[in-house]
């Protein structure tokens, strides 16, 4: 039986030990990791709880606390400190307590030994589906090398919370009839009528970039989470209105849908949004592919001081490389930033890293290597402060900019 699972039983099972689970989400899809000896293999959402359930393997050459009278192993902890934040820092959800792993740097981890450990925090409000979860800042001492466990966008199962609750009516005190007066009978109740839920779109504008103007694109959508999902759910399309630019694509199952808007000589642009009870408002500004032009590649994705692309950045990546074929003139320069944590000079080489990855993915599709050009700013050149839990990741960024339409 898998270790984790024999934990798991052993330990949340018990009868009526814990509340009720509301949500589960298995394996939840993760955006980045800073460590990626430490895995989440399951969230729960209880009426009080947010559990994590977390796996820690101590694999050669991770160094997650290590102590220098301690050199066969890991000191591993979890800081007291530890929150859960969602929607780029709005809320912050505390830790309650920790489970199978001390909340100081006190247990031993041998190489190769697997620990399964388990946190609880304040219940994330219904309605937010993705969070950070932020341990700590990462430092180190003469004695201590810290690597903090840190996921950022860990997306989960997490509905808005429906109103079941039925309302009392108001006792009304019966009117006395006078004693001369037939009574008549009460009419019989009428049957209920089920109501349906009010139906919900996704709506918006589609603009250009540049003048702000409304344009008319192509809207291609897809169902890529909910509990009709069943492999790969077809795509749909629809198309915006011109003068307005507006769009709405009707919703007939709730979940997660991933929506692109397109059109000729503009750059696509894709979101994933998620639906539940209430229309969801998103506004699309393309970019024209002209000389000069500057985007940000969204959803490049990459583990943490790690260039090697995740699965989740290709189709970003192969509808960079439709339009540079269907634009044979189109010459493009990819420019990488990171934050500023860590060596200036580390992430200077990270960040051309990972550029020369994006355009090794290109080449592979098809693109002349002369057509892209790479150059890795590392921190040189952020677009904020650089100090907030939301600021620092807007700044890790892959940059296009166009030098030849």
């Amino acid at each position: 039986m898998n270790r984790f699972l024999l934990f798991f039983l052993l330990t949340f099972t018990a009868p009526g030990l814990y509340a009720q689970v509301q949500y589960a989400t298995p394996n939840p899809r993760v955006e980045d990791v800073n460590d990626r000896s430490v895995t989440i293999q399951r969230v729960e959402l209880t009426k009080q709880y947010t559990i994590v359930y977390m796996t820690f393997q101590n694999e050669e050459g991770s160094y997650r606390r290590r102590r220098s009278d301690v050199l066969d192993g890991n000191n591993i902890g979890f800081q007291a400190s530890t929150k859960l934040y969602v929607n780029q820092g709005e809320k912050s959800y505390k830790l309650i307590r920790a489970e199978n792993i001390p909340t100081e740097m006190r247990r031993n981890v041998a190489p190769g030994e697997q620990v399964d450990f388990v946190a609880y925090f304040e219940r994330i409000d219904p309605g937010y589906t993705v969070f950070d979860l932020f341990e700590c800042k990462d430092y180190r001492d003469l004695f201590t090398i810290v690597t903090c466990f840190n996921f950022w966008g860990v997306h989960i199962i997490n509905p808005v919370k429906k109103d079941y609750a039925k309302r009392t009516p108001p006792r009304v005190q019966p009117r006395v009839q006078p004693r001369t007066a037939p009574v008549k009978p009460a009419p019989a109740p009428k049957p209920e009528v089920a109501v349906e839920p009010a139906s919900i779109a996704i709506n918006g504008v589609t603009r250009d970039a540049k003048t702000k103007e409304p344009m008319r694109a192509t809207l291609t959508y897809r169902l890529i989470s909910g509990a009709e999902v069943n492999g790969d759910s077809p795509a749909d399309s629809t198309r915006s209105e011109i003068p307005t630019g507006d769009y709405s694509i009707p919703i007939d199952t709730r979940g997660v849908y991933v929506v692109t808007a397109s059109a000729k000589g503009y750059f696509s642009q894709s979101d994933t949004l998620a639906t539940n009870r209430i229309n969801v408002t998103r506004d699309f500004d393309l970019v024209p592919i002209e000389a000069g032009a500057r985007i940000t590649l969204k959803n490049i994705y990459f583990n943490a001081s790690k260039y090697n692309l995740k699965p989740e950045s290709y189709p970003e990546l192969d509808r960079l490389a439709g339009i540079m074929r269907d634009n044979p003139t189109m010459r493009i320069k990819l420019e990488g930033h990171t934050d500023i944590v860590g060596d200036f000079d580390a992430n200077v080489e990270l960040s051309r890293n990972r550029v020369d990855e994006v355009k090794r993915y290109l080449v592979t599709k098809g693109i002349d290597s002369d057509r892209v050009e790479t150059v890795g700013y590392g921190p040189a050149r952020p677009i904020n402060k650089n100090k907030t839990l939301k600021e620092r990741p807007e700044n890790r960024r892959v940059e296009l900019v166009i030098v030849q339409a």
